[in-house]
């Protein structure tokens, strides 16, 4: 059921809010935590499409409202949390899944960022559970709103290293800074690649002047040997 639904999502996804995944062979396989910005539902199929592995995603119990949102939840095996993240039962079976060398993945907005923020404040739970599974941590980051039939890029970064914390007695302090950690990195992978976009642009621009340049003293020359 989940390669099925899985497939059928991602074509879906493709036609709909097309999207370019770009480096999704930095996911390795075994336990990890995939996080990524938040701004639509299909969201969470740029997750999925990392890796071939299963992936179980956190999500908020209210859609296991809807009956049939409720039965895709759990043929998925995703992971219902409340909204204040203060569920013990939804953190057990998280750490249970990464600790059997699978993956999870979460928003850690806590919600869909309708602002024009790039990141909203994280409410937690990335770190907790990579430092208490000793998982790497994977940022998914879609690069502006999707929109509908436009191409947006989604960048999976480079792994996110909070092995400095796994051996350490944890205080509340420690997890806000690893938070801050995994919120940094996030929004690096935005604005690495932003950067490397504008420097791009900026390099054909300087070409295409070459060019111009180029092509004037040819005619300059031509018309010097006309005389």
């Amino acid at each position: 059921m989940y390669k099925f639904l899985k497939g059928l999502l991602c074509f879906f996804t493709h036609i709909i809010h097309p999207y370019k995944l770009i480096g999704k062979e930095k996911v390795k396989d075994g336990a990890c935590v995939l996080v990524g910005n938040h701004y639509r539902l299909w969201d969470i199929v740029h997750m999925a499409c990392t890796t071939k592995e299963r992936v179980h995603f956190i999500t908020k119990k209210e859609l296991y409202k809807n009956k049939f949102l409720a039965y895709l939840c759990n043929k998925v095996e995703a992971i219902p949390v409340s909204r204040d993240g203060q569920d013990a039962k939804a953190i057990m079976t998280a750490l249970r899944y990464l600790k059997k060398g699978e993956k999870i993945s979460m928003f850690p907005e806590g919600t869909r960022n309708r602002t024009d923020a790039e990141l909203l404040p994280l409410k937690g739970g990335a770190a907790l559970f990579a430092i208490k599974a000793k998982a790497p941590v994977y940022p998914v980051m879609s690069i502006g709103k999707t929109k509908y039939f436009r191409m947006t890029p989604i960048i999976v970064g480079d792994p996110i290293d909070l092995s400095e914390f796994y051996d350490i007695k944890m205080t509340a302090e420690d997890y806000a800074r690893a938070e801050d950690i995994v919120r940094e990195r996030m929004l690096g992978v935005i604005h690495d690649y932003l950067r490397k976009k504008e420097e791009k642009k900026q390099a054909k621009a300087r070409r295409k002047q070459e060019k111009k340049g180029a092509k004037r003293g040819e005619e300059q020359d031509g018309r010097g040997t006309d005389e």
